[in-house]
């Protein structure tokens, strides 16, 4: 869980070094790149296919972190 966090940190700093070009928001985008990034590098929480509550947590926590970086260091 700690692994995930950290790498949304790190990859939301690095993206936001990177210029958008692009038509897409800062704070859509790079939630949305981080978020499946960690999660085809990491995983998340749980093993298994099924959905279940963990993983509605994951994404919430991945994607508002991730989030509340890329607004509050623009």
């Amino acid at each position: 869980m700690l692994q995930q966090i950290l790498l949304t940190i790190l990859l939301t700093i690095i993206l936001l070094q990177i210029p958008n070009k692009s038509n897409f928001s800062s704070a859509y985008i790079i939630p949305m790149i981080t978020a499946l990034t960690v999660k085809y590098v990491l995983g998340d929480w749980d093993r298994g296919y099924q959905w279940s509550l963990s993983d509605i947590v994951f994404w919430l926590t991945i994607i508002g972190t991730s989030t509340l970086i890329t607004i509050s260091l623009q």
